[in-house]
């Protein structure tokens, strides 16, 4: 197939990609910055990292050769695509994306969930990605005369057309999620490390490095055996199990995207006073200009405070002019000097020790000064008799 057609299908997933990626929100204030800056370190990344892998698939060709008498069989077939593939380039190819991630987030990049790592090793391995897969292709037009270079080649560069383009397709995209399950890993040990959980935060770094391993030697062993052995379900399953792996990577990315823009939206709202609401203006129309939260709540002012000393105006009604909020001050002020009124005349009896007429019908009794024991009914209650 035309190189230029499997170059634009391979670094077409990465404008959805970076999208998705810029879209979680997860790099800060300074997010296009450092998104720029982890995916040229992703691409400066697979320079060193083509040539050890091209370097060990050579290596690993030569070895192959020293058996010819399996040669051509199915174990020979299934220790080439075991080391090739697992050994070499999933431990060479997730070591260097690994390195740069922590090189350039450990202490510069504050990760509160593991969406933030996923986000991190997400732009990391685009750039990788995008950069490795034209070496390969270039270095198989580069090699085509060279017998032993192009037996050093990895499969899908020799495969048929369909699969050429769908493995040109799902390349970017299955090095997202292998990178997904990457970052997740790693912002539990970020996490863990911020927390200074020094233990706990080593075995996860090391944790978010193995299982990429596993899992990007296991779908690239099952899709490059069934192109060597000619078994298209071993392809489907490789691809397929790839093509997963990022859709629940991307899935979860977006999740905890849409969840952080739920958040910042509840944060950013400003409280409304219901005193200053539509409703509020409703409310008290509808009541006539009684006032909710005053005194008598929801009584309407000229019968909340009679009997206290109000003015006859207000007692009866008042003028139609009058507002409700001018009747509120009124009769709260009222209500002020009728409570002091009533506790002067209280301190009034207390020091004359007689009773006094209170206020505003109520009564304030003296206290009786007795040097006898009181009857009770006629009988004397002294301590004496009892």
């Amino acid at each position: 197939m035309n190189l230029i057609v499997l170059l634009i299908a391979a670094w077409l997933p990465l404008l959805p990609v970076l999208f998705i990626l810029l879209r979680s929100g997860s790099f800060g204030k300074g997010s296009l910055g450092m998104l720029l800056r982890l995916f040229f370190l992703g691409v400066a990344a697979a320079v060193p990292a083509f040539l050890m892998e091209a370097g060990a698939l050579i290596v690993v060709t030569i070895l192959l050769r020293l058996f010819p008498d399996v040669e051509g069989g199915g174990g020979l077939l299934l220790l080439s695509v075991i080391l090739r593939y697992m050994v070499v380039a999933a431990v060479i190819e997730e070591a260097w994306k690994h390195f740069v991630l922590r090189v350039s987030t450990w202490k510069q990049m504050t990760m509160e969930t593991a969406a933030d790592g996923i986000a991190a090793a997400g732009v990391v391995s685009a750039g990788f990605a995008a950069v490795m897969y034209g070496f390969w292709q270039a270095g198989a037009v580069l090699t085509a005369d060279m017998e032993m270079l192009q037996r050093a080649m990895p499969e899908f560069l020799t495969a048929g057309p369909v699969v050429a383009f769908l493995f040109a397709l799902l390349y970017i995209f299955s090095h997202f999620g292998f990178a997904g399950l990457m970052g997740a890993l790693y912002g539990i040990a970020k996490g863990s490390e911020q927390k200074s959980h020094a233990g706990r935060a080593g075995f996860m770094l090391f944790v978010s490095w193995i299982l990429p391993v596993l899992a990007h030697g296991t779908c690239a062993a099952l899709t490059a055996y069934g192109i060597a052995s000619g078994h298209v379900l071993w392809v489907v399953l490789g691809l397929g199990a790839q093509t997963i792996l990022a859709l629940i990577i991307a899935a979860a990315l977006s999740s905890a995207s849409d969840a952080d823009s739920m958040d910042t939206a509840a944060e950013d709202q400003a409280p409304v006073d219901f005193a200053d609401s539509e409703e509020f203006a409703d409310f008290a129309e509808a009541e006539g200009g009684s006032l909710p939260g005053g005194p008598a709540e929801g009584i309407p002012m000229q019968d909340g405070y009679d009997g206290y000393g109000q003015d006859d105006s207000v007692q009866n009604g008042g003028p139609a002019e009058t507002s409700a909020q001018d009747e509120y001050d009124g009769g709260a002020g009222q209500a002020d000097a009728a409570a002091e009124d009533m506790s002067a005349a209280a301190d009034a009896s207390a020091e004359t020790g007689s009773v006094q007429d209170a206020p505003y019908g109520g009564t304030s009794y003296e206290k009786e000064e007795t040097t006898t024991p009181e009857l009770l009914f006629g009988e004397d209650i002294s301590s004496e008799n009892v």
